[in-house]
């Protein structure tokens, strides 16, 4: 959508990309209640409240410290701690990011009656804005991106006036100030680009470590597809783990598999963040450009994105 107009520029059905499968839109927090239902009775322990201060692979066995002093060892150490990875940091050492000139605001808003179940992109010069329903269309999510050269923490527990956000946003579309005059608490976050991870994987006398998720490839939010990388990792290493005769074979097998994969998908998103932005003349060639290939050849359209959704690690 022409943000400033709210006038379409183009659609994509990304279902008919895999028939009969859709294309879902799912709270964060029901994903990883899911996730944690599958994780018990898989037989998992949770430990909670257990923060850790360091990572130790000096020794036989991985290990970790955690707040409090208490040593945990462990045959197998997987990190999914996300962008500032200890882990991480304990196999590429530390390599602090830098900011890219853009924030983000995050806002759940109740959801008008009958929304169509559809994400949309609201675009404008130095700004976007995303916004699709969630739980049966009784939520609608907001992810609001502004250009701008005041420095905002990489933190997902950092509120601000919403009030800032509404006026980031004041030259767009009725539809969209209407939801933001609904935004009462938004979050925001400074967006930070983390190079991907050069190494993933190392193997002790005694144990092995791997990272997943953004621990190993943090990525802007441009293309929603945090998640889902991190999803499929975790397939991946469980496959390999169960299909090679040795930790170090199996470790070595994942990160040959998914690294390409993921450093093609930061790349992408990076790439959004500039075609989303757009202005001047740029921005009516690039918006006339969309226009007329949604028009002409939706199916083209749609294939430049075969290779990210038709991807499927379950079968691969």
């Amino acid at each position: 959508m022409d943000g400033p107009t709210g006038e379409p520029v183009t659609r994509l059905d990304l279902a008919r990309l895999r028939p009969g499968q859709g294309y879902h839109f799912l709270h964060r927090a029901d994903l990883i209640a899911l996730l944690c239902q599958g994780a018990v009775e898989a037989g998992v322990t949770l430990r909670l409240f257990s923060r850790i201060t360091a990572v130790d692979l000096d020794g036989p066995h991985p290990a970790v410290v955690l707040d409090g002093g208490e040593r945990v060892e462990t045959p197998l150490l997987i990190g999914a701690d996300g962008l500032h990875s200890r882990l991480r940091a304990a196999l590429n050492g530390d390599r602090p990011p830098f900011f890219t000139g853009q924030v983000a605001w995050r806002a759940v808003i109740p959801c008008e009656p009958g929304a169509a179940p559809v994400a949309e992109v609201h675009m404008g010069p130095g700004r976007h804005l995303v916004s699709y329903p969630l739980r049966g269309g009784t939520l609608r999510n907001i992810v609001a991106v502004e250009e701008r050269a005041k420095w905002a923490e990489e933190s997902w527990t950092l509120r601000d006036d919403p009030m800032d956000l509404r006026l980031a946003f004041a030259g767009f579309a009725p539809k969209v100030q209407g939801w933001l005059a609904r935004v009462e608490d938004p979050w925001l976050w400074g967006l930070f680009r983390h190079p991907v991870a050069g190494t993933w994987t190392r193997t002790l006398p005694q144990g092995a470590v791997a990272i997943l998720g953004d621990a190993a490839h943090p990525t802007l939010p441009f293309l929603a597809q945090g998640a889902s990388m991190a999803l499929e990792d975790a397939w991946v290493l469980a496959e390999m783990l169960a299909t090679h005769d040795t930790p170090a074979a199996a470790l070595a097998a994942y990160q040959a598999v998914r690294k390409p994969r993921t450093s093609r998908i930061v790349a992408a998103a990076n790439g959004n963040a500039r075609a989303y932005h757009l202005s001047g003349l740029s921005r009516l060639i690039g918006h006339t450009g969309l226009r007329v290939l949604g028009r002409v050849s939706p199916g083209m359209m749609l294939s430049r994105f075969d290779w990210l959704y038709g991807h499927d690690v379950t079968t691969s």
